[in-house]
């Protein structure tokens, strides 16, 4: 699947779902002008495609009690599996975005946290007490802007 693949309805119906998710194909249909049976059928064949995954939401963490944003660069141990890193860091909770990356650090990832202590026990007491993690590097953000 390419975006070679997709037509002016499939990218119209991206861009609304992408502002809102949760609207309907009626919604979708009436802010469009695309009939309702054309929008039912583009978005089927979206999520056959896997172009649509799944639909989300958009969280508040701050009113949600987390209101701090941390990247943490980590460097894997000579001879360790990253992957096996990469998948360990997304099960820890409060963790919202992990990656591997290239240069100096082996991955990095985003956390949402309700201050610097539980911040402190994600890196400190989780991952620097591991064996196979060489480093880490914590960069809180003064301020974050979502984009869709």
């Amino acid at each position: 699947m390419t975006s070679e693949n997709l037509d002016d309805k499939d990218i119209l119906l991206i861009e609304e779902l992408s502002k809102d998710a949760k609207l309907s194909e009626q919604k979708l249909a009436r802010k469009t002008g695309i009939a309702m049976t054309t929008v039912h059928n583009h978005l089927r064949k979206l999520r056959e495609l896997g172009v649509i995954k799944r639909y989300t939401l958009r969280l508040d963490y701050t009113k949600l009690g987390r209101p701090l944003v941390a990247y943490v660069l980590v460097k894997a141990m000579p001879g360790v599996s990253q992957k096996e890193i990469l998948e360990q860091i997304a099960k820890i909770p409060r963790v919202c975005e992990v990656a591997m990356i290239t240069g100096e650090f082996d991955i990095i990832f985003k956390a949402r946290v309700a201050s610097m202590t539980e911040l402190n026990e994600i890196v400190v007491q989780k991952l620097r007490m591991q064996k196979n993690i060489g480093d880490t590097r914590t960069m809180i953000s003064y301020e974050t802007i979502e984009i869709d």
